[in-house]
């Protein structure tokens, strides 16, 4: 079976993460934007990368791949209804991105990439300035981790903003 528009715009929203989806907008031209997200899917490996729909979505528990294909990729949904397969260009992935990047959903998206990487680079593995595991924990890790929590939540808010579940929600901005 061929894949529905469900299947294409749940395929470029599950893709990308926050800081993939900015850069992928950042880049000017269509080609530029195949050969980068290319590139991304060559580096998770061959024969391509997995992922399980979740409950709530389409197909849900659907096993779902992407192969690289030359400009796009092949996309296929395993199903209890049936399996459906087919290829997505770049060019069909970019046009998405495009038509609900507005100026505002581009800042905030930028933003929360942008505070979401400053403060994973704050994180230090160890206990180094405290005297123990335990006060690195109370001290540093514990409230590290809650606005490290907060800050996925707000990036993945904004790329949600930009390519949204295939099931209407209300908009979040």
């Amino acid at each position: 079976m061929k894949l529905t528009n469900t299947d294409i715009a749940m395929a470029a929203r599950d893709f990308f993460n926050p800081a993939q989806l900015l850069e992928f907008a950042d880049l000017p031209l269509t080609d530029s934007r195949a050969l980068r997200a290319g590139q991304l899917l060559r580096e998770r490996g061959e024969p391509g990368f997995h992922l399980r729909r979740l409950p709530g979505e389409a197909d849900a528990g659907a096993m779902c791949t992407w192969t690289w294909r030359p400009g796009g990729f092949r996309y296929e949904v395993s199903s209890p209804g049936g399996a459906r397969a087919g290829n997505v260009s770049w060019g069909q992935v970019s046009q998405l991105v495009d038509e609900r990047l507005t100026p505002v959903r581009y800042g905030t998206l930028r933003q929360a990439v942008t505070r979401e990487t400053a403060h994973r680079r704050t994180y230090f593995s160890g206990p180094a300035p405290f005297r123990d595991n335990e006060a690195w924990r109370a001290h540093f890790y514990r409230s590290w981790a809650q606005a490290a929590s907060a800050l996925e939540l707000r990036a993945q808010a904004a790329k949600d903003a930009v390519l949204p579940a295939p099931r209407p929600q209300p908009p979040l901005f």
